[in-house]
């Protein structure tokens, strides 16, 4: 199972914050196939944050209230060829981690359980 390593703060909307460290693993996703324009698929990735690889595999909640980011990424296009050619697995992961490289330029990597 991949996940995506998060090697920056995160801050919380309570106004606390994760250290460095925190994983985001992809929960759901959703592609509209039908509403495809211009090559691109219309997409929703819900995702999960826990505070360190060690909280998710012992089955510690997941943090909520992440101020950085909402983890529902809701407004995703995936490309048609990805969604043609890559396993489903590596389409959402590819498709979060573009988003939050956006949000924590290159501080942000897909490691593998």
């Amino acid at each position: 199972m991949k996940y995506i390593q998060i090697d920056a703060i995160v801050n919380l909307s309570s106004g606390l914050s994760i250290p460095a460290g925190s994983i985001c693993v992809v929960a759901e996703g959703y592609a509209d196939v039908k509403s495809q324009k211009d090559g691109f698929i219309p997409s929703q990735v819900s995702t999960l944050v826990y505070a360190n690889s060690e909280a998710f595999l012992s089955g510690k909640q997941n943090v909520v209230g992440i101020a950085d980011f909402n983890p529902v990424f809701s407004t995703l296009q995936l490309s048609v060829t990805d969604y043609e050619t890559q396993t489903a697995e590596e389409l959402l992961i590819n498709a979060v981690y573009d988003e939050l490289n956006l949000v924590y330029p290159n501080e942000v990597e897909i490691k593998s359980i």
